[in-house]
């Protein structure tokens, strides 16, 4: 309520929204009534709005959300599909895709380690030619399937992921790959653990250990290692440095296990114990490697006394 110009009587004061303006009417007896108006003091904030909400419903109509980035993810294969024909990673292998910062993959392939290059643009993907090691795996199915997932990295044009699933398709729009996000495994320390010899690496081949046979390794706190050589039992020195690693000539029994290749299988891994420089632990494997960096020995973590 207002004063009247003249009689000082109460008058109504009415106030009147109009887009972006409020108009007031003053009903009055002594004269017509006024029209005043002013501009809100809210405006700022309601023009900010105008413009934000457009935006944010035309985010919300799209649906879209932005595209998962690759790099520095990781993956391993669990299925794929060659010449029409759909296939399960084999389950004695384990191949890995892993996409680097540099524009780089790398990964196991099941027996050799590969490498490539990688461009991605929203969900397409360009694969380079893939380089590897040469060794040769005697598991059965293993090269096939290495040779057809190398075939394969080459021919995949976009990537869908969803959730911990990625799969790779070709030009036809065919998913060819199909890969789980890989979770790394909680990294077991080098002393202390019982490591079980999985495969030996000589100049171009990987052998597994016979069957019937068990090779171990135990490295001590005090700077001694110690398992099973496959028939004997042998121990010595090793020093540690970061990943560098040195171990002496080994010593061992004298007995003689007569079973074909058992002993020949021994002395080939005593010698190759000697030729140890470097050593790589993942999750549960461990690598012994030479000067050069060639993988040598691969151990995995096991309960079975040294």
């Amino acid at each position: 309520m207002g004063s009247d110009c003249n009689s000082g009587t109460k008058k109504l004061r009415i106030f009147v929204v109009k887009e972006l303006f409020i108009t007031l009417y003053i009903p009055s007896v002594c004269m017509q009534p006024v029209k005043k108006t002013t501009m809100l003091r809210v405006l700022p904030f309601l023009v900010g709005a105008m413009i934000l909400i457009p935006v944010l419903l035309a985010a919300g109509c799209t649906g879209q959300a932005p595209e998962p980035r690759l790099d520095g993810t990781g993956w391993t294969l669990t299925g794929y599909v060659h010449n029409g024909t759909p296939a399960q990673a084999l389950s004695a292998t384990t191949v890995t895709l892993d996409f680097g910062d540099d524009g780089r993959i790398t990964g196991s392939a099941g027996c050799n380690r590969y490498f490539a290059s990688y461009e991605t643009k929203g969900t397409a993907i360009t694969i380079g030619q893939a380089g590897s090691t040469e060794m040769y795996c005697i598991t059965p199915g293993v090269m096939e399937q290495e040779s057809a997932y190398l075939a394969l990295l080459g021919q995949a044009t976009t990537t869908t992921v969803q959730s911990d699933r990625l799969a790779l398709a070709d030009t036809k729009g065919t998913t060819i790959l199909m890969f789980a996000k890989t979770v790394p495994p909680v990294q077991e320390p080098f002393v202390g653990t019982n490591w079980t010899l999985a495969s030996f690496h000589t100049a171009d081949a990987v052998s597994s250990v016979m069957a019937g046979t068990t090779i171990t390794a135990v490295f001590g706190d005090d700077g001694q290692v110690s398992g099973s050589a496959g028939c004997n039992r042998y121990f010595a020195q090793y020093t540690m440095t970061g990943t560098l690693l040195s171990i002496g000539p080994a010593g061992s029994t004298k007995m003689h296990c007569g079973t074909p290749g058992v002993m020949q299988q021994e002395s080939t891994y005593l010698a190759l114990v000697n030729k140890m420089k470097t050593f790589t632990i993942e999750g549960d494997r461990l690598t012994l490697a030479d000067a050069k960096g060639a993988t040598i020995l691969s151990f995995a973590k096991s309960v079975l006394p040294a």
